[in-house]
């Protein structure tokens, strides 16, 4: 009987030994990323990112080419022709004292040659002018769309990242309290060598430990493609290894700053084009005005009946000539107008989108703000829960060394304390999501950076 109790002693310190540790699984890890790094790691390897950014580079060649336009243009040119049958002239008999007759003569040589040198630079052409204006313009547009990129690829990055998080922590909790059911079973088994334990509470234990094993299973792979997810936003390869930590469940949700703005990417982004509309339609009427250019030509001439056109007895015959040219738009069948009209209905399309788009912001920032309170209340609620659900199972522990609870109990306090950690940790993820919907929804989200 002594044996016995010295046993039964035994497994109860074993118990509370369990019981002390079992809730102290979140602790930082080295090798782990933090949200900053994943962010700013994707920022320098994702794809869509790096394709954007290209862009930009696009965009810059673009003002090179339009730049060039009001450059000079210089061109070069040679010909050699073998006249293998001279063109025949028919003159009047005339000129050769054969009056009433007309007389076939050839002329020019059987080898004509020619070299010579054309440049034109542009003096006055407005439309040129809108033109380089328009290339800043969709410069700018360039730039805002890679904003937009980068912004919306931190959102899925933070999104996939506190997913992971999530997942990771659901894990840790299961395998914690796999771990502490797995000693009870252990525990109960030698009470129930001893005689202080019933069949029933070895089954109890046993189908609780084969549903942990099986959630253990479930969340495992859910923690897996969370990190895929991750890693694939993050321009990461696949197979290599990278860790987040668990989310501290004691973790005060964040007060967040400049709620009220709309600085927005979208909205700069219609803005910018609206832009280029305008200078778009500025440079279709500066079609309608004149252009002024100055011309240069120079080139040299060779003639000869054989092909030796490099030897000292060849004749060269130069000619240039230097001319200013006055281009004045008179008639294009109403193109420009059509194209005008065109563009003035795009301006006013894109006022309508910006009006549009401004509201529905609103009421994104509206809605999102409205969820986010109710995540906290939710939150704050299952809080005070989780605490219950802890004082409870405290107690119920020492009413069980005491003798008052039975194994029921203890299963059914460890039970009552795992779904109120779990509920709190779908609280406590839902106000993170519902933060970054608010911080997106605002244009804040680069303070994730």
């Amino acid at each position: 009987m002594k044996e016995r109790t010295q046993n039964y002693r035994l497994s109860l310190l074993m118990l509370l030994a369990l019981l002390a540790g079992s809730m102290s699984f979140v602790r930082a890890q080295s090798g782990q990323m933090s949200l900053q790094q994943c962010v700013q790691y994707g920022l320098t390897k994702n794809s869509g990112v790096l394709k954007s950014k290209l862009d930009i580079d696009l965009s810059n060649e673009k003002r090179a080419q339009t730049l060039a336009d009001y450059l000079p243009q210089v061109s070069g040119s040679i010909s050699v022709q073998d006249n293998l049958k001279l063109q025949t002239s028919i003159l009047p008999g005339e000129l050769i004292g054969q009056p009433g007759t007309q007389v076939p003569v050839q002329f020019g040589t059987k080898f004509n040659t020619s070299a010579g040198i054309d440049a034109k630079q542009v003096l006055y052409d407005q439309s040129l002018i809108y033109a380089m204006k328009l290339t800043r313009q969709n410069f700018k547009v360039s730039e805002l769309n890679v904003k937009k990129t980068e912004e919306q690829l931190i959102y899925d990055i933070a999104s996939a990242y506190y997913g992971a998080q999530v997942s990771f922590t659901q894990k840790k909790l299961v395998e914690s309290n796999l771990v502490q059911v797995d000693s009870l079973l252990k525990i109960t088994q030698i009470q129930f060598d001893n005689d202080a334990a019933k069949q029933l509470d070895l089954d109890k234990l046993t189908v609780n430990q084969t549903n942990l094993q099986t959630d253990l299973s479930t969340s495992t792979t859910n923690y897996e493609k969370q990190l895929m997810l991750l890693k694939y936003y993050m321009g990461m390869p696949l197979d290599q290894a990278i860790e987040v930590p668990a989310i501290d469940m004691t973790e005060e949700t964040a007060t967040l700053i400049n709620t009220e703005s709309l600085n927005n990417t979208d909205l700069e982004l219609i803005q910018a084009q609206r832009e280029v509309y305008s200078v778009t339609l500025q440079q279709i009427k500066a079609g309608y005005l004149p252009s002024l250019s100055l011309s240069f030509h120079s080139s040299a001439q060779n003639q000869q009946n054989d092909f030796r056109i490099f030897s000292k007895d060849a004749k060269w015959f130069p000619n240039s000539y230097v001319g200013v040219n006055l281009n004045i738009p008179i008639f294009d069948g109403l193109a420009k107008n059509s194209r005008v009209k065109q563009t003035k209905i795009q301006m006013e399309q894109s006022e309508y989108e910006e009006k549009y788009l401004t509201e529905n912001l609103k009421m994104q920032r509206a809605n999102a703000s409205n969820a986010l309170k109710s995540n906290q209340a939710a939150l704050a609620s299952q809080k005070r829960n989780i605490e219950l659900a802890q004082k409870v199972y405290t107690i119920t522990q020492a009413q069980f060394v005491g003798g008052i609870a039975t194994m029921a109990d203890i299963v059914n306090a460890e039970t009552s304390l795992r779904d109120a950690q779990t509920n709190y940790l779908k609280a406590l993820i839902q106000v993170k999501l519902g933060e970054l919907d608010l911080i997106k929804s605002t244009g804040n989200i680069r303070t994730l950076n």
